[in-house]
């Protein structure tokens, strides 16, 4: 079977824990999607357009992000891989922080986190840098390996992780990425060149 000159990307993002709707800090704690949430995940997927069925479905093994992959339309040829790379962004000692409290203690890290976000690393946490170029790679190499002309891909993230891979594909910043999240919860489709993968590989590489 041929190798692949270019991908169809279909970027999902899984639906709000208890967390999302408390207002705290959310990275890799593992909850699952409310009904709210679940709601939210299935008013996307219905309102999507498929042309053609999922070849692979990328995943991490947290629950809210299984659980949507599964809601997907799938074929018998349809493959499920997870990896534990696409996990949500690290936040470190802010974990299951409320937003409200953050901001109280600490004023001004607050107003950078939300402004310029690429500036500030959670304390014992990861920098949005170094949680894009985790995701990316993971991606990269499951992508490298498909097999056929053009595969159709989903992959599923929760949504700092889904900000970051979205900045990628859309080619806007990290800092961009609370304008991400702004969006409504929806099925995006991308359209990926090998020779971008290639080009993104030696830049990370220049860079490092």
């Amino acid at each position: 079977m041929s190798k692949p000159v270019g991908y169809t990307i279909t970027l999902v993002r899984t639906g709000g824990t208890s967390w999302d709707e408390e207002f705290r800090l959310i990275g890799q704690t593992d909850l699952p999607m409310t009904e709210q949430g679940n709601d939210e995940v299935a008013r996307a997927i219905h309102d999507s357009e498929f042309a053609h069925p999922f070849h692979l479905i990328l995943v991490s093994d947290e629950e809210a992000s299984m659980r949507t992959a599964r809601m997907l339309p799938q074929s018998t040829d349809t493959k499920i891989k997870t990896n534990t790379d696409l996990s949500n962004i690290d936040l470190g000692l802010w974990e299951g922080v409320l937003s409200s409290d953050l901001q109280e203690r600490s004023p001004s890290t607050f107003a950078q986190w939300k402004e310029h976000p690429e500036r500030v690393s959670p304390p014992e946490g990861e920098s949005l840098a170094d949680a894009q170029d985790r995701l990316l790679n993971a991606i990269e190499k499951s992508l490298c390996k498909c097999k056929g002309a053009h595969p159709n891909i989903a992959i599923v993230l929760r949504p700092l992780a889904w900000a970051l891979v979205r900045c990628w594909l859309s080619g806007d910043r990290v800092g961009s990425l609370w304008s991400q999240l702004e969006h409504p919860n929806s099925l995006e489709h991308f359209e990926i060149t090998k020779s971008a993968l290639t080009e993104r590989k030696q830049s990370s590489r220049a860079s490092a």
